[in-house]
């Protein structure tokens, strides 16, 4: 197997089309995977759904059973594609992402993130293209952190997005100097675009959104959807260095994929804490 094999696109139905199949088939066939957070999940879910936190779910995940179709959602389908993405890369064979989230379920308008351009991680084979994938995505991250935090001024979010953006500083640096070691060669000017053919742009972020678009989107969304955004971001961040960390034998790639992987642990955890008091309306946004 090589490291293509591990990354698996997501495939997302519409709130009707996931309605349909559930009148269509019994439970024994399917598995309705709720990954919002507790206070989020009493106040109301779909019928026989299993609550399993999107920060939760690459520990829980052997609570689900693989050879049934697993149906993600949360509230606006930001959170459930991140969890679709971590179940396909654990080796779930069939995975449904519910775009929209339970709003679109109740009839709402879908008010979710810029839809993904591609899936990016089909774009790489080689260690080397990894690494080098790994410091875009890093790159648009820390643009996302940047943009956030001098929008929103003086408010309780915005040292933890500073810190954010400079914890992808310190990644990129480390990327950049496995890169070199397993290249055997200085990055060139055009590093990393310059490593895929066709060259990638850059502003790319996980899931492949584009970064101007995630900004623009962010001028006219709550605080609150802002975060479930980051949430879903760090989540991709963590289940792709766990998933590299397992994929490939060199130590020294090994050791600093444990080390990103476990500092976007910790930023998960801290965005997770900055979030939950927004859905009980104990934090004020400015």
């Amino acid at each position: 197997m090589g490291l293509l094999d591990y990354f698996k696109p997501v495939t997302s139905w519409s709130a009707e089309e996931v309605r349909e199949f559930l009148d269509q088939h019994s439970p024994d066939d399917y598995s309705l995977v709720d990954v919002r957070q507790p206070k989020e999940y009493q106040g109301g879910h779909l019928p026989g759904a299993v609550l399993i936190p999107v920060d939760s779910l690459r520990d829980r995940a052997g609570e689900l059973d693989r050879d049934r179709i697993n149906i993600t959602y949360c509230a606006s389908g930001v959170r459930s594609r991140a969890a679709a993405s971590v179940l396909g890369n654990a080796g779930f064979g069939k995975v449904i992402n519910m775009t929209g989230g339970i709003h679109a379920w109740r009839g709402y308008q879908a008010e979710g993130a810029p839809e993904a351009v591609r899936n990016w991680f089909l774009r790489a084979r080689t260690p080397e293209e990894y690494v080098a994938l790994s410091w875009l995505l890093e790159e648009g991250t820390r643009g996302f952190y940047e943009g956030i935090s001098a929008r929103l001024g003086q408010h309780v979010c915005t040292e933890a997005f500073r810190e954010m953006a400079a914890a992808e500083d310190a990644h990129l640096a480390m990327l950049q100097a496995l890169y070199e070691g397993l290249a055997g060669t200085s990055i060139l000017p055009d590093f990393p675009q310059g490593m895929f053919d066709p060259p990638q742009p850059a502003g790319m972020m996980e899931g492949g959104m584009l970064l101007h678009e995630v900004l623009a989107w962010a001028e006219h969304r709550p605080l609150k959807d802002v975060l479930e955004l980051a949430v879903a971001l760090e989540v991709n961040a963590y289940d792709r260095y766990l998933v590299l960390r397992g994929a490939v034998e060199d130590e020294e790639s090994r050791r600093v994929f444990e080390v990103i992987s476990d500092e976007e642990r910790r930023h998960l955890g801290r965005l997770i804490a900055l979030f939950e008091p927004l859905l009980q309306g104990a934090v004020t946004e400015s």
